[in-house]
């Protein structure tokens, strides 16, 4: 049996029709996307004492657990994966945000299984573009969040913000089977400043899509650019790193403009 709801030919026109037009980058939030109404899937989530949790350590992404082998991720989470990489589920990718020719990452890199436990953020950021590995373009952000009773209270909101802007435009409730979809490239700024809460877990399954061909426009470079940054980035080293990394974005775009064939 699908674990992900399939759209009528009308409500996938509608969801296009939002995505397009969403602000402050195209975007849709889907409140239903799995078919599970029980919220039977919360009891395969791993716990924190599972043994394949990898862990980040930097201040960026703190307390964030993350798991992209597919081999390890227990049914039915590896089953709802294996159902995203389909054709079905591409094509309703492709009908939604008029993105073609989309592809799946089998290495599942930087995705997969995502836990963030209490004063768990992830800070504001536009993700890596060129996927290095598989010379493929990041195109699209599929996020699928398996929480239970989660309010305002707990932290963790998925926030959405205009580049260079210091608070979000948009707040999503990580609440089970709902769904966030979003392009992903060098203004879709993303993340959630606000720690999660005390004796909480937020639990999503994180996936990416590809073109084998670049956006028309520039869209990033192969690196994760941080918007917003920890209190030890301050004063004349603050200045140094936004320096960096501009200079990094400039010759980034100016390598496009010389050869666009190569990310």
């Amino acid at each position: 049996m699908p674990h992900i709801r399939q759209f009528s030919p009308t409500e996938t026109k509608d969801m296009a029709r939002r995505f397009g037009s969403a602000s402050p980058f195209s975007h849709i939030v889907i409140d239903n996307l799995l078919a599970d109404p029980g919220m039977q899937l919360l009891g395969g989530f791993p716990d924190i004492k599972w043994p394949h949790w990898g862990l980040f350590v930097d201040a960026y992404q703190k307390e964030k657990r993350h798991c992209n082998d597919l081999s390890l991720i227990p049914s039915p989470l590896s089953d709802i994966i294996t159902e995203c990489q389909q054709p079905r589920f591409l094509s309703f990718l492709e009908a939604v945000t008029g993105i073609r020719q989309l592809t799946v990452d089998p290495y599942l890199y930087g995705g997969g299984l995502h836990c963030s436990g209490p004063g768990g953020v992830l800070k504001p950021h536009t993700d890596f573009h060129f996927h290095d590995g598989l010379s493929l373009y990041r195109r699209l952000n599929v996020l699928i969040y398996l929480n239970d009773d989660w309010s305002p209270d707990d932290g963790g909101y998925l926030e959405l913000y205009r580049k260079g802007a210091t608070t979000p435009d948009v707040t999503v409730a990580p609440s089970y089977g709902k769904a966030v979809i979003f392009r992903t490239d060098d203004r879709s700024v993303h993340g959630f400043a606000d720690p999660v809460g005390l004796g909480k877990w937020r639990r999503s399954i994180a996936l990416y899509y590809y073109t084998a061909r670049d956006a028309t426009g520039y869209s990033g470079d192969a690196s994760t650019h941080w918007q917003m940054h920890g209190p030890r980035l301050t004063g004349v080293r603050r200045h140094i790193f936004d320096g960096l990394m501009l200079a990094s974005r400039g010759l980034s775009r100016l390598a496009r403009i010389v050869n666009p064939d190569q990310g």
